[in-house]
């Protein structure tokens, strides 16, 4: 948001910009796995997926800005939306009283390695 916001207001500079990439890049992996802790998912071949796929579509957000020359953002983005449904997932957590919901299995996961899905 803060990129939006010194855009807008004019206040936007090619060192701003390289600081404010750089934050969302490391703020992309940190939420992954925060966001996997709470979910309780482990470290198996799904918690791998899912973070190199989120630093895969970072990547290519960075190419295509590159190369298209401006960076359009879809309506739902991981670092500045992501945020909110990692705290509102954290929030629920909590108030449920502990993350062992999250642990309840919903169908076998035995095909793909790990103990429940």
């Amino acid at each position: 948001m803060d990129g939006k916001q010194a855009r807008r207001t004019g206040n936007s500079s090619p060192l701003g910009l390289i600081f404010d990439h750089g934050c969302d890049a490391m703020t992309v992996g940190i939420q992954t796995l925060i966001f996997m802790r709470i979910l309780q998912v482990g470290d198996n071949l799904i918690a791998n997926y899912q973070l190199i796929g989120s630093y895969f579509a970072f990547h290519l957000a960075t190419l295509e800005e590159y190369y298209v020359g401006t960076m359009i953002m879809p309506p739902f983005n991981q670092v500045s939306d992501g945020s909110v449904v990692i705290i509102g997932c954290a929030i629920v957590t909590g108030c449920i009283g502990g993350n062992t919901i999250w642990t309840t299995d919903i169908m076998s996961g035995s095909w793909l390695g790990i103990a429940g899905v």
